[in-house]
């Protein structure tokens, strides 16, 4: 420890992961500031199924499309943002009924929503987790869905297991 000094890089920097002299791995911790996020140029990217929502997520779709779906992903206790941009492009977001949304957006020549469907309400959220949706759509679309499991594709699955039964 005698050779770092007080203005020292490597007491605060956590990309730094060695130290020159003994050759071992300091401790590093995740940096709450980080952003996490996914582009979608000329294309589409989708995110479901079980994956963990960062504290901070940018979803930038420009003649693209991004998905978004929330309903078995872990989103932390607490505050996470979602930055979503969408220029000339979609960027879809599926929330469960369980978190509170606050959505927060500007449009130009487009659309910013935020839709509850089905059951779904602001007062079924129990405000443990709070998901912020910010951003802009210029010439495109930024919806926030919040909604529970699709209802018909579970009568669908039901009815397509029922009939291979009777097969």
């Amino acid at each position: 420890m005698s050779d770092f000094k007080a203005e020292d890089h490597r007491l605060t920097d956590p990309a730094y992961s060695r130290t020159e002299s003994e050759g071992t791995a300091l401790a590093s911790h995740p940096d709450p500031r980080r952003v996490l996020g996914v582009v979608s140029f000329l294309s589409s990217t989708e995110r479901e199924g079980k994956w963990e929502l960062p504290r901070r997520f940018r979803a930038l779709a420009v003649l693209g499309n991004v998905e978004l779906d929330l309903r078995a992903a872990d989103v932390g206790y607490g505050l996470s943002v979602i930055e979503a941009v969408a220029v000339m492009g979609n960027v879809e977001i599926t929330v469960p009924p369980e978190i509170a949304v606050e959505c927060d957006g500007d449009s130009f020549m487009g659309t910013f929503t935020l839709k509850y469907h089905g059951r779904a309400s602001p007062s079924a959220a129990n405000r443990e987790r709070t998901l912020r949706v910010t951003g802009s759509a210029y010439a495109g679309a930024v919806t926030v869905s919040v909604r529970g499991p699709d209802d018909k594709n579970i009568l669908k699955r039901l009815r397509r297991n029922e009939w291979r039964m009777e097969e």
